[in-house]
């Protein structure tokens, strides 16, 4: 299960003077919105899309394909680009992505049940947690974009020079 103290990290800030812009490594982001995820009587609905895959092959749950996932999504449009997460102006997550609006209203933002399992979506399962955790200690993520059609390259470029808590490939 994916922690907020679970790895140490070199901690990269980046002012936010406006919160409706940052420029990062040279590239310029738009603040989108906060995720925020679903919550009834002020506390977060969970989810356990596991639960509704029929699995005829036996397939092991992946390593975050356990446990309670929540639900939200993002108002954005079907654009490219490279996305930021920032909590206290400190990137914890780079992502790049064809569409953004389907990259997190489908992707992050609703666990598909196949997802939980082997072969599924394993970055899905384990941001999705980390959207539900951070929200429930009180820190909201911010989502920054830089639309390019440039995205892969772009998000390459800033993994180089960021060390981020969750693009790991071992937390």
């Amino acid at each position: 299960m994916t922690t907020l103290s679970s790895k140490p990290f070199k901690k990269t800030v980046f002012p936010v003077h406006d919160k409706t812009s940052i420029s990062v490594c040279g590239y310029e982001f738009h603040f989108i919105q906060q995720l925020i995820p679903e919550c009834e009587n002020e506390q977060v609905k969970e989810y356990h899309p596991q639960k509704e895959y029929s699995n005829r092959e036996g397939l092991p749950l992946l390593a975050n394909g356990s446990g309670a996932f929540c639900r939200f999504c993002i108002n954005a449009p079907a654009v490219s680009g490279v996305y930021l997460w920032l909590v206290d102006n400190q990137i914890i997550y780079i992502g790049e992505t064809v569409n953004l609006k389907r990259r997190f209203n489908v992707g992050y933002g609703k666990i598909s049940p196949r997802n939980c399992y082997m072969g599924g979506q394993s970055t899905n399962c384990k941001m999705n947690k980390v959207v539900m955790e951070y929200y429930k200690c009180g820190k909201p993520i911010s989502l920054y974009f830089h639309q390019t059609e440039d995205h892969k390259y772009v998000e390459l470029d800033l993994l180089k020079k960021i060390e981020t808590r969750y693009n790991a490939k071992d937390n």
